[in-house]
C-alpha cells in the first residue's frame, strides 16, 4: 500500500439522531494502523485541521460500512448475461428486497465464468444514507474513493474465517459464503442458516474470533466463544475455533484483499479528481509553461533585431548601389549588385577583367603622356571578355601605337572614333580577351 489511507466509519441515521448528530470513528493507515479516534464529525473536522495529512494526490479516504446496512449476496448468471450484468443485478435482487429499486444502491465484484455460467459477489444497501455518508466527508475536505462493508475488511480465505468482536456488533466473514455484522445473539444461527444450505465439509478451515485488548475479557467475547466450542454444526463442518486479541478493534482489519465490493459504483462513482493529477504537477508544469514563454519571447526578440539589421542592410545596399551606379534603375539592389560583382568575377583565376588588365600592363607602361578616362567590362557566353575603355593621346599615333603593342600581346585591340578635344586625340579603345 503506497498511498497513505484515512479509514472513517460513521454512524447510521438512527444513531446520530440519537446522539445529537452523526458519529465517527478513524484512523490513518499507512503500512500500520495508528491509534483509533472516536468522536463526532465536529471533532473529525478538527483533527483534520490539527493533522499534516498529504495533499489530494496522497490520501485515499476510505468510507467503511457497517455489515447490518450492506448485504452482501453471491448471485450466479449464465455466461451470455455477463455484457448485461450490470443492468440485470438489480432485477435479480428485487424478489428480496423491500423497497423500489429506485432506492437501492447495487454494486459488484468482478465475474467469475467458468464452463458457460457464472457467480458474481454482489452488495446492496439504501442509496440515501450513503450518499449522505459520503457527501459528509467530502463536505470536510476529504476525497472519498472508495467504501466498502467492513466484514468485507476482515482476513479472509479458503482456510480461514474471521469473527470480528466490536462492542455490541459482531462481523462475521466465511469464505465466500458469508459475509455481514449482526447481534452477538444472532450469530449462532447465521451460522447455523449457512451449515443448512451447504453441505460440504470445511477440512483444515479455522474460524478466527477477534477482540481489541479492551474487550478480550468482555462477558459477550466470552459468552460468544463458550457457544462456539460447544456448537455442534462447527464439530460437523471440520471447522477449528481459536482466539486472537488485537491492539484495537481495527487492527484485526487487512490492509489489502481480494473479492472487496468497492460501493462507489454507478451512480455513487468517485468522480474524477483534477486537483490529484494538478497539485502534484503544478510546480513543473508553470516551470515548463514559463520555460516555454521565455523561449518564445527569445525567439521574437531575435527575430525582431534580425529584421532591424536586414533593413538596415538593404538600406546601405542601395546606398552602394546609388555609389556605383548613379543612373542605374533601382529594382532589387541586392540582385542587381550580385549580377554585376558576378560579372567582374572570373570562373577561374586565368579568365576574367583581372588577367586582361595584367596582360595589359606591358603596353601601358611604355605609352608615354596616354590618358584613361573610362573604363567598363562585359563578357559573352563564348567566354570572350571585352574592355572597353576612353583614352587621349597628344597624337594620333600615340593612340595607334598603343593598339598595336596590345596586339602584340595576344590581345585584340581596336581604336574607333578618333577625334579632337582640345589639345589632344581621344578615341575610344576596344580590347577583347581572346578566351582570357
Amino acid at each position: 500500500m503506497k498511498k497513505t489511507q484515512l479509514w472513517v466509519q460513521l454512524s447510521s441515521a438512527a444513531d446520530g439522531a440519537a446522539n445529537g448528530g452523526h458519529q465517527a470513528r478513524w484512523c490513518l493507515v499507512h503500512t500500520t494502523l495508528q491509534a483509533l479516534q472516536h468522536g463526532s464529525v465536529e471533532q473529525l473536522a478538527s483533527w483534520l485541521q490539527q493533522q499534516q495529512l498529504p495533499d489530494a494526490g496522497g490520501l485515499h479516504t476510505v468510507l467503511l460500512c457497517s455489515g447490518d446496512t450492506v448485504i452482501s449476496r453471491q448471485l450466479a448468471f449464465v455466461a451470455k448475461e455477463k455484457k448485461h450484468l450490470q443492468r440485470l443485478l438489480p432485477f435479480m435482487l428485487e424478489p428480496e428486497l423491500a423497497t423500489d429499486l429506485s432506492y437501492v444502491h447495487v454494486a459488484s465484484g468482478e465475474p467469475r465464468v467458468s464452463e458457460g455460467s457464472g457467480q458474481v459477489d454482489v452488495v446492496y444497501t439504501e442509496k440515501r444514507p450513503l450518499q449522505t455518508a459520503i457527501q459528509t466527508l467530502e463536505n470536510l475536505g476529504l476525497d472519498v474513493e472508495a467504501a466498502y462493508s467492513l466484514p468485507s475488511m476482515l482476513p479472509n480465505s479458503s482456510v480461514q474465517w474471521s469473527l470480528l468482536v466490536d462492542g455490541d456488533i459482531c462481523h462475521l466473514r466465511c469464505g465466500e459464503r458469508l459475509c455481514a455484522s449482526v447481534e452477538p445473539a444472532l450469530v449462532l444461527p447465521l451460522l447455523e442458516t449457512m451449515f443448512a444450505e451447504q453441505r460440504e465439509a470445511f477440512s483444515d478451515t479455522c474460524l478466527t474470533v477477534f477482540a481489541s485488548d479492551a474487550e478480550k475479557n468482555s462477558p459477550t467475547l466470552l459468552t460468544l466463544y463458550q457457544s462456539l466450542s460447544e456448537m455442534a454444526a462447527l464439530q460437523r463442518a471440520g471447522i477449528t475455533l481459536c482466539r486472537q486479541s488485537v491492539p484495537q478493534v481495527w487492527s484485526a482489519l487487512a490492509l489489502t484483499g481480494e473479492n472487496r465490493v468497492n460501493l462507489r459504483q454507478g451512480e455513487l462513482s468517485a468522480p474524477l479528481r483534477v486537483a490529484r493529477y494538478w497539485k502534484p504537477l503544478r510546480t513543473p508544469v508553470i516551470a515548463a509553461m514559463l520555460a516555454v514563454c521565455a523561449v518564445i519571447s527569445s525567439v521574437f526578440v531575435e527575430t525582431l533585431l534580425n529584421q532591424r539589421r536586414f533593413a538596415a542592410l538593404e538600406t546601405q545596399i542601395e546606398q552602394r548601389y546609388r555609389q556605383v551606379m548613379p543612373e542605374g534603375v533601382l529594382v532589387d539592389p541586392v540582385q542587381q549588385l550580385s549580377t554585376q560583382l558576378t560579372r567582374y568575377r572570373a570562373a577561374d583565376s586565368s579568365t576574367g577583367p583581372v588577367s586582361m588588365l595584367s596582360a595589359m600592363l606591358d603596353a601601358f607602361d611604355t605609352a608615354a603622356q596616354l590618358n584613361l578616362h573610362r573604363l567598363s567590362y562585359t563578357s559573352n557566353d563564348q567566354n570572350n571578355p571585352e574592355i572597353q575603355m576612353t583614352i587621349s593621346a597628344p597624337t594620333t599615333a600615340g593612340i595607334l601605337e598603343l593598339s598595336e603593342r596590345l596586339s602584340a600581346s595576344g590581345l585584340t585591340a581596336q581604336a574607333q572614333n578618333i577625334s579632337r578635344a582640345g589639345d589632344l586625340q581621344q578615341a575610344n579603345l576596344i580590347v577583347r580577351g581572346n578566351g582570357l
